[in-house]
């Protein structure tokens, strides 16, 4: 309790104001022993309450007449500024501002929530009037012996007896709750049979309070039993609804089928069905019936044992066909069911049906009829024909085409049906073989076989080659050397010439009888340096183009007097004694999940400020250098080639001498490829030798990434803010893409820092046999200075970059 300002609860009773603060609460108050506030002669107590700043009230364990606004409390309530708590004889006014609660208390009130109520406002109400009038009394004299004598007659105990009944009646017109019953639908009678003390005032009935069971019975509902309680309210109204009985239903179809019923979904029976109980209101019923169409109808019960009746007429889900035949007496199959002999009605369902009509010595008939559901059709006759004559047709060699009056008919062997009676022209072609034509006839159901020998038709080929005495192959079969004349027969054939040495080559030769063809291979010598003899493109297993690249010498580096030149770009003389692949264009996301899905795992490139790295074309990116060996790897054994890199203890490395598979480009490879080949001199920019770039040069640091670097090339617009596609711009004089902008490129060489050039010219060089980091080579999208924008710029890592990707190398063979 507190008188100062943090009071949250305050009581006034008999002119006297207490205060509690939060701390204080709950509060309690009535005539319980304990109580915080004593209320003497009031039965039972409350608590208030303070939870989350809302104050609530709550009556005490044994306290069961405590009201709030005249509704009896069983639990917790919330109070509100003007609630009204009525505990037996003790009214308590609440009033509340802002986050106080001020409670009035009265402790002695004899009216309102407990007060017994007003019987001439009951009489009134009920428009009864209720008289309790005294009785006279008169005491009894006894005389006994001539003397007066006062004792205890039975009249006077009569009146006593009077006297207490008008008491008890009196006590229960005081302490009985007027009660008002309203039925739905209206009863005429209802009944509550276990209750002693009952009065009814018009349509009120005087009940004690407490629990009272309720009979009632109406026509057409089920009978009402049920329980209520009369609370402490002095007048209350009840609410009974009786339950009106289901509705007696038969239903029936037309015609007099087992038609199955569902009434609103679920399956009832099949019909007919007799008086079947369905509650009152809408419901959906619905028949169907093997052959017929289903039916649905809407039906609205009565109820109440009411009888109703639903007769339901079935549509049919098939009609009559009408079928006869000349001559009579075929067999009839639909879909493949016998179903009698013509002349015949056949009863079809609905939809699209097969007929077939057999009969001995005819060929059998078949057509497709629609059938419409109660729609009966008429089939034009039928004429059968005579049974074809059958022919079991063979030719050495088989697989020659066969046509029957110029209609093809397929490759032998086959089995010609023919029409009897009436000659056919037979023709049978082979490609290198004679033409064979005959005619046939043939009885009808009747059958034979008949085996052709073709005869082959053969065409000379003169073969030659330069230099000669070169291996010919044709069909996959030496045949002998050139050169060679060959009698080859007049169908296509795959001639290829095979010379130690030299580039095989190949081609198609058609042999013409009676014109002989001469063809003359001219063979290429396999050339290391230039790739003469090699194919030009080879294509991966994903599709991934490699271009050979010649072999050559330049130098790698850059002078020192070289402008924008770093110190690790020793100058150096380097020849490529053996051409290479090279990959056309960076390895993409696509190409680079289809190796992390063969893993069972994914690969995400990103995003770079809110740009997308990951498209399905964009080079791949965010791989270590370790990833991109592994990738290649994977790309050689899927290829049937040897997998170049080798796992060591704690690292990957190229074995050496360089195996065939897939691999990254040597350094020197990389800047060969950009700067040199198909140049005639080393350029120093992907684009030539000046700056700016020219329009399309390529993927750099431009305009439209302005809002996400921190420096770009202010005169350039390449529309491409991160990676590009690779491939989007030319590619460069060695026919390679992106040499020189998109993304930098691991290559396959340890890095180091050599401070003096080599002596001599380096040839196939392959950098350190170890080390830590390695070389990236190549400007990226994020490129703008002079500096990296350079071909002979070089740079290093040892981690993943939002712009560092790769592409493959190959060797020769």
């Amino acid at each position: 309790m507190t008188n100062g300002t943090d009071w949250v609860l305050a009581t006034e009773e008999s002119g006297y104001t207490r205060h509690f603060a939060a701390a204080a609460l709950p509060v309690s108050i009535g005539g319980e022993d304990g109580s915080d506030i004593r209320l003497a002669g009031v039965a039972g107590a409350l608590q208030i309450g303070l939870l989350d700043d809302v104050f609530f009230v709550q009556p005490g364990k044994r306290t069961e007449n405590l009201r709030v606004d005249g509704e009896l409390l069983r639990g917790s309530r919330r109070l509100k500024d003007g609630n009204v708590i009525a505990l037996d004889s003790a009214r308590l006014t609440c009033r509340l501002t802002g986050r106080r609660l001020t409670v009035s208390i009265e402790a002695r009130v004899t009216a309102g929530d407990t007060a017994p109520p007003d019987l001439d406002e009951l009489a009134r109400a009920g428009g009864t009037e209720i008289e309790i009038a005294p009785v006279a009394f008169r005491p009894v004299v006894l005389e006994t012996d001539g003397r007066t004598k006062r004792g205890v007659s039975k009249a006077a105990v009569g009146i006593g007896s009077a006297f207490a009944v008008l008491a008890i009646l009196a006590w229960f017109v005081v302490t009985a709750k007027s009660v008002q019953f309203v039925f739905e639908p209206p009863v005429q009678e209802f009944g509550l049979p276990e209750t002693l003390f009952k009065f009814s005032i018009g349509d009120r009935h005087l009940l004690r309070s407490g629990r009272h069971r309720v009979t009632a019975e109406l026509a057409g509902y089920y009978p009402l039993e049920t329980s209520i309680d009369v609370g402490q309210s002095a007048a209350q109204t009840v609410k009974l609804a009786l339950t009106k009985l289901p509705g007696l239903v038969t239903l029936e179809a037309e015609p007099a089928v087992a038609a199955t019923v569902r009434l609103d979904g679920n399956l009832v029976g099949t019909t007919p069905l007799a008086d079947l109980e369905i509650a009152p209101g809408p419901h959906r019923i619905e028949f169907s019936a093997e052959r017929y169409l289903s039916e649905v109808r809407e039906l609205v019960v009565a109820g109440g044992h009411e009888r109703q009746a639903l007769v339901v007429r079935l549509t049919p889900n098939w009609a009559p066909v009408t079928l006869a035949t000349e001559p009579p007496g075929a067999s009839v199959v639909v879909d493949g069911e016998p179903a009698g002999v013509t002349p015949i009605v056949l009863e079809l369902a609905a939809g699209e049906r097969e007929i077939e009509v057999r009969s001995g010595g005819y060929n059998a008939w078949r057509s497709r009829i629609l059938v419409v559901a109660n729609t009966p059709q008429e089939l034009p006759p039928v004429e059968l024909a005579l049974a074809d004559g059958r022919v079991q047709l063979a030719t050495i060699p088989p697989e020659a085409d066969v046509s029957v009056n110029g209609d093809f008919r397929g490759r032998t062997p086959l089995t010609l049906r023919l029409t009897p009676g009436r000659n056919h022209a037979i023709r049978v072609t082979k490609p290198g073989y004679e033409i064979v034509q005959r005619d046939l006839s043939v009885a009808a159901d009747s059958g034979r076989e008949l085996t052709i020998e073709l005869v082959a038709q053969y065409g000379e080929v003169d073969v030659q080659s330069e230099p000669s005495n070169a291996e010919i192959w044709v069909d996959d079969r030496l045949v002998g050397m050139t050169p060679s004349r060959l009698n080859l027969l007049a169908v296509d054939h795959e001639v290829e010439v095979r010379h130690a040495g030299y580039a095989p080559q190949s081609a198609t030769i058609t042999p013409r009888p009676g014109f002989p063809v001469m063809r003359r291979f001219e063979l290429e010598a396999f050339d290391d340096a230039s790739g003469g003899g090699y194919l030009q493109t080879i294509t991966t297993t994903l599709g991934q183009e490699l271009k050979l690249v010649p072999a050559g010498r330049f130098m790698m580096g850059s002078s020192r007097r070289e402008e924008y030149r770093r110190s690790n770009e020793i100058l150096h003389e380097v020849e490529l004694s053996r051409a290479f692949y090279l990959g056309v264009r960076e390895v993409s996301n696509a190409e680079f999940r289809k190796f992390r899905e063969a893993q069972g795992s994914t690969h995400d490139s990103g995003e770079f400020n809110g740009e997308s790295l990951n498209g399905d074309d964009q080079p791949v990116v965010r791989v270590t250098w370790e990833e991109a060996a592994q990738f290649l790897n994977w790309l050689s054994i899927e290829n049937s080639l040897q997998p170049v890199y080798d796992a060591t203890f704690d690292a990957w490395a190229p074995h050496r001498p360089l195996r065939n598979g897939y691999r990254l480009p040597t350094e020197a490879e990389w800047e060969w490829a950009a700067r040199a080949a198909g140049r005639d001199a080393p350029a120093v920019y992907a684009w030539g030798n000046e700056l700016p770039p020219p329009d399309r040069a390529g993927n750099y640091a431009d305009l439209s990434a302005a809002q996400l670097l921190p420096t770009t090339l202010v005169t350039y617009n390449d529309a491409f803010p991160v990676s590009a596609p690779s491939g989007s711009f030319s590619a460069n004089p060695a026919g390679i893409f992106d040499l020189g902008g998109n993304v930098a490129e691991w290559v396959q060489d340890f890095y180091e820092i050599e401070i003096t050039p080599p002596e001599g010219v380096v040839t196939d060089p392959l950098g350190p046999e170890d080390g830590r980091i390695h070389v990236v080579r190549d400007a990226s999208w994020r490129s703008a200075t002079a500096t990296e924008l350079r071909l002979a710029y070089r740079n290093s890592s040892a981690d993943v970059r939002e712009d560092l990707g790769f592409r493959i190398a190959r060797n020769l063979e």
